[in-house]
């Protein structure tokens, strides 16, 4: 019946549905009358009550012979989805522990100095792009420079491949998580969308700690410019990619591993910081 397939589905067996429903049926039964009508074997039934009552489905009355019956299936669901809930926290804090274990493991084995390596990837859509974009503070380790051209808030209108209502949160909340983190974040930005956001973002933090920490790490300057890249530590950058159809649409990134040509970034950006001017963002 097609309940007790859908008990199945929450990960009773073949025989705890059974057991279970035909309890509901029943009303009361002994184990040996049970494994009769639900065509349980013998040898499985007082097995198969013992888990349904570990599960808080079964009750049973200390009597020769033993009594059971199906707990109410509001109360029995609900034991069963707390039961559920119990073992996936026990289960995700066992994976934790042996994620830690196993990055301790493979953080001693000897790995080439990564500054070095000449590597490129592409992320393409907004899905690939918010998702790097998460990441990218796990990664950085000193500093990010970030420089945006003043096309951006034409560029973001009707995209079809990012969406700029989630792209500009998400890049704003993991430049402030990065800034608690004590990372320098230094971005150019023109007088739009982004310092308006990033001026709301801040309105919304308020611990004291919080913000000396922001004030300390970040720092915003407005300018008009053509460029746009993220400098990652003075070795990684991103590198949008436009539409090829629509050259002022943005279709993805390119993020590059090479020191040297972030080396000529860092410059530029150097160049476009002093003519940058300075934005207070009232923290």
């Amino acid at each position: 019946m097609d309940t007790e397939r859908e008990l199945r589905d929450l990960g009773l067996t073949k025989y705890e549905a059974s057991a279970y429903s035909t309890l509901l049926k029943e009303g009361v039964s002994g184990a040996q009358e049970l494994s009769r009508k639900s065509e349980i074997p013998v040898g499985k039934i007082y097995e198969v009550l013992s888990n349904l009552n570990n599960m808080g489905l079964v009750e049973f009355q200390r009597s020769r012979p033993r009594q059971y019956r199906a707990v109410k299936p509001t109360i029995a669901l609900n034991n069963l989805y707390s039961k559920k809930e119990e073992e996936s926290r026990n289960e995700l804090e066992n994976f934790k522990l042996r994620v830690a274990d196993l990055e301790t493991k493979l953080s001693d084995i000897s790995q080439p100095d990564h500054t070095e390596i000449q590597f490129w990837s592409t992320l393409i859509g907004e899905e690939d792009i918010i998702k790097n974009i998460k990441s990218m503070l796990d990664e950085t380790e000193m500093e990010i420079v970030h420089v945006k051209p003043g096309r951006i808030a034409e560029m973001l209108q009707d995209q079809k491949c990012v969406d700029p209502k989630t792209l500009i949160p998400t890049v704003i909340d993991e430049f402030v998580k990065a800034a608690e983190k004590g990372i320098k974040i230094k971005t150019i930005v023109p007088e739009d969308m982004f310092t308006i956001a990033m001026k709301e973002k801040f309105e919304q933090i308020h611990d004291p700690n919080t913000r000396t920490m922001i004030k300390k790490n970040m720092e915003v300057r407005v300018l008009e410019c053509e460029y746009d890249f993220i400098l990652i530590d003075e070795y990684i950058t991103y590198i949008p990619i436009p539409e090829p159809l629509q050259p002022k649409k943005l279709f993805g990134e390119l993020k590059v591993y090479d020191r040297e040509y972030a080396g000529k970034l860092r410059d530029k950006f150097e160049d476009l910081w002093l003519r940058a001017e300075k934005v207070n963002i009232n923290l």
